[in-house]
This record gives structure tokens, sequence and C-alpha cells, in this order.
């Protein structure tokens, strides 16, 4: 994961190169390292403008004026406007730091500002303070949340404020399919959501559906559903307590009740599986229900350790989404010893940066 409030590397890096120069640097890359065969190698573009629907800032000043700021190779500049980000986040940042300079009670001690929308139109502002939020403040957070027709949380030690909603509902889509995710504040959620799309209808498209399917790494669903539509039955489980908590909900609103989850790590869920221990959390799964051909891993960009290769290899299907492409390019020297790469994709998560999102679908030999 990229640290936080940081502007990606390569926005300056590689400015003098128009976005399609930039994606073919990537492609050729990717091409090189994996050798893909051309018929089963697909690449999806993102829109070079306006595709990112969350970004977070620090806030201070910058000519005695407070100013949204971000680290640039080292160093925190000041931030009016992101062209990578969707329209409705340009202009609630314009008005979010207009009243903040205007009410300096409200923004004493603010030091951290999230924006998140989605392309229904909803929109969500998290407020991040280092101080105790009096009932004034949330009279002024109503008011404001009024103003800017957003939902405005504000966050403290201890305090979490919501005027209005803690999420905004998000419509993915793929060729078969079109369903709603309520994307939770402060859980993972995709930030290029036209990739997203691309990224599900590939997984739709490709993979084989036959028996039931295991995800690791759950999060709030967003393939989750894709999953229950398509699967005869899912087990998905995930670490994050307020991930698997909206996870739930998604699936109620979807009605996908094929779907058994747990809140387990990657590991604990392969021990579980493997019977080498039993956990409480899993007590209401009969996991001999369930017939696992497929396992579908999205893991964080360092990939996968030795003891997680050696149990997923054991999958007849492994349908493997990565942010991580050394970390890939490893765990595929692995995995090809007892699976052969089926179909690859490349998807332009994030733009005019080096970060290269894989998509890798293998079957045992």
């Amino acid at each position: 994961m990229k640290p936080k409030n940081t502007l990606d590397q390569t926005l300056t890096k590689n400015a003098a190169l128009s976005y399609e120069e930039q994606l073919k640097v990537k492609e050729n890359l990717f091409i090189d390292k994996i050798k893909p065969s051309i018929e089963r190698f697909s690449i999806f573009k993102s829109p070079p403008e306006g595709y990112r629907t969350r970004i977070e800032f620090g806030l201070r000043k910058f000519n005695k004026a407070l100013g949204y700021s971000m680290v640039q190779e080292g160093k925190k500049v000041q931030i009016t406007e992101l062209p990578i980000c969707h329209p409705k986040i340009n202009e609630l940042m314009k008005k979010i730091i207009l009243y903040l300079n205007q009410d300096l009670d409200f923004s004493n001690k603010l030091f951290q500002i999230e924006f998140q929308v989605s392309q229904l139109g909803e929109s969500m502002i998290s407020l991040i303070y280092h101080r105790y939020l009096e009932k004034e403040w949330e009279e002024k957070a109503t008011k404001l949340s009024s103003l800017v027709e957003s939902s405005i949380i504000g966050r403290s030690h201890k305090q979490c404020i919501i005027k209005g909603l803690n999420y905004v509902t998000e419509e993915y889509s793929t060729n078969e399919l079109t369903y709603n995710l309520r994307l939770y504040e402060q859980c993972f959620s995709q930030t290029n959501p036209l990739i997203c799309n691309d990224m599900l209808n590939w997984v739709e498209k490709n993979v084989l559906t036959d028996g039931d399917l295991i995800e690791l790494h759950c999060g709030l669903g967003t393939f989750t559903i894709l999953f229950s539509k398509i699967f005869r039955k899912v087990l998905a489980t995930e670490n994050s307590r307020p991930s698997i908590k909206g996870l739930e909900k998604n699936l109620i609103l979807n009605k996908s009740n094929n779907v058994s989850f747990a809140r387990l790590s990657g590991h604990e869920t392969l021990d579980a599986l493997k019977g080498t221990r039993e956990y409480r959390r899993l007590s209401h799964i009969d996991l001999h229900n369930f017939d696992l051909s497929t396992i579908f891993l999205d893991p964080p960009r360092s990939g996968l350790d030795e003891e997680t290769l050696r149990s997923v290899k054991e999958f007849p299907q492994i349908v493997y989404i990565s942010c991580g492409f050394e970390s890939l390019l490893k765990d595929l020297e692995y995995l090809k010893k007892s699976h052969r790469i089926c179909q690859t994709a490349l998807f332009d998560q994030f733009p005019y940066t080096e970060h290269i999102e894989s998509g890798v679908i293998l079957r045992k030999y």
C-alpha cells in the first residue's frame, strides 16, 4: 500500500509522457516479464482524468490560510485540485476548504480529511481531529452536511459522529450483472470503479464455475457478490471487523444467500480447511459441505508467503488479482510448477504511476 497523504511518485516523473505512452510502458513490462499468450492477454485502460473516487489529504497552513497537503518527494505541498479525482471531489474540496477558513473554531486541530464519492452521485467526507468534538461541532457539522449535500463524519479519540450516512453506495456492472455495494467509511474499497468493472467482467467471462469458491480477504464483498451469482456456494473470509460487518449488510442488500462468511485471516482460513486447527468463529459453518474447486486471491502488495502458496496450489483453479507486480512474478514462479496460466490481464488501476494491477487465472495441469 502507498503511504497515506502521498502523491503517486511518478506524477511528476513521467509528466512529459502522455497517458497512452505511460500505459505502453506498463504493457511492455507485463509482456516481457510474464510472457502471456497474446490471445489470452487483455489490457484495460482507465480514463486519463476523473477516475479516482477516494482521496485523503493532510491539512496545514500555506501563506496563513488552511490548505490541503500531500507529500511529494519528501516535502509537503499544497493541493488545490486533482484532475485524477472525480469532478465531485474537486467540487467538494473547494467548498470545504472555504468553510474551514471561515470557521476557525470548526477547523481547530483538524489534521486530516478524506473524500469519497460514488458513480451514483453520493459523497462522504471524514474529518479527523486532535480534540474532543463538542455539541457545537455537531450542530455545525449538520449545517455543513446540508450546505455541501454530503455526509459528514467527525472522528477523534474514541469518537465517531455521523451526520448523514457512514457509507456511499457504488454501482458495479459486468456484461451479465449490475449490483450495488455500500462502501463503508474506514473500510477498503476500490478507488477506480470503472477499472473495477473491468476486473469483475474479466473474471466473470474467464473463470470456470464448476464447484464452489473460497475467497480470502473478501473485504466489503466487491467480488463476493459477483461470485454468489455465478458459483453454487461461496466461502468468504476477512480479518477486518468493520469490513466483515459491511459484508454482511451487502450480502443482505444483494440477496446473496449462498455465501458463508467468517472473520478470519487468510492463514486461519487455510489452517481450518486443512483441519490443523478449529476456530469458534467458524462453528456456524460446516466446511465439509463445500466442494471447493476455485480459490480467489487479492492479497496485499507483498503477495503470498510460502505457507499460503503451498496451500493454494492444491486448488484446481486459482484466480489471482495482484496490486504488487514484483510479488506476483515471485508467486507465479512457484505456482507454475503445478498450474498453467490460462488467462492474464493488465488493469490500469493507477494511471500516471508505476503500479501495475494484474489478473491471472491458473488451472492445474
